[in-house]
């Protein structure tokens, strides 16, 4: 028979739906940060796509259509990840009674503004 010691550990390892809804709001803040690694891969295409292909720049003359839409495509799946990972974490929190509409909104609004920014560099750039 385990001791009472062994009882009372076992007690503090249970993870109850407050405190699960409490982890999954930090995860869905933290994931947050995957836009740093989203801005890293778009820089990356951006540079080494053309550079790759034997173009100097993205911008130069010469440079094909579609390499530069290629770009502008790995740029908003890039921004579009983070997005989409901060609404399935945000759910799974707001479904533990922890919601976090601030922190998907602030994912959502960095995507539509990444994406509109890329639109229009291409379109009138």
């Amino acid at each position: 028979m385990p001791g009472r010691r062994a009882v009372m550990n076992d007690q503090r390892r249970i993870v109850t739906t407050d405190r699960a809804g409490s982890i999954w709001a930090g995860i869905t803040w933290c994931s947050l940060l995957l836009f740093i690694v989203a801005g890293i891969a778009g820089m990356m295409a951006q540079t080494m796509l053309p550079a790759n292909l034997g173009y100097p720049q993205l911008h130069d003359t010469g440079v094909p259509a579609w390499l530069t839409w290629t770009v502008v495509a790995v740029d908003i799946i890039a921004f579009l990840i983070p997005a989409v990972v901060c609404t399935s974490c945000g759910r799974k929190a707001k479904r533990l009674g922890h919601p976090v509409r601030s922190a998907v909104q602030i994912a959502w609004a960095t995507f539509a503004v990444v994406t509109v920014i890329s639109l229009l560099l291409v379109l009138f750039g």
